[in-house]
């Protein structure tokens, strides 16, 4: 099992078929591997990288005819939060 500390989610809306839903992405990284200087808040990447991730998750929902609204990027917090959510 690899344990791993999640760094943030990106929130967003999907619509599909006329239905609107939450699927937020949640970003993690593992607890013991380097990975740009021990990033701790995926609020910390460079704007690039941002926009890249935005870009692959709409290219990736087209291709289902879903689309996508992102409602913003939050931090480590908001993700556990998230992840409690989900697990329940």
């Amino acid at each position: 099992m690899l344990k791993c500390k999640p760094i943030g989610v990106l929130e967003v809306k999907q619509t599909s078929n006329g239905k609107t839903e939450r699927n937020d992405r949640i970003f993690a990284v593992p607890d013991r591997a380097p990975f740009e200087g021990d990033l701790q808040d995926v609020r910390h990447l460079p704007a690039r990288a941002i926009e890249e991730l935005e870009k692959f998750f709409q290219a990736t929902n087209a291709l289902e005819a879903k689309t996508l609204e992102f409602k913003g990027w939050r931090g480590p917090a908001t993700a556990v939060k998230t992840i409690k959510k989900l697990s329940v």
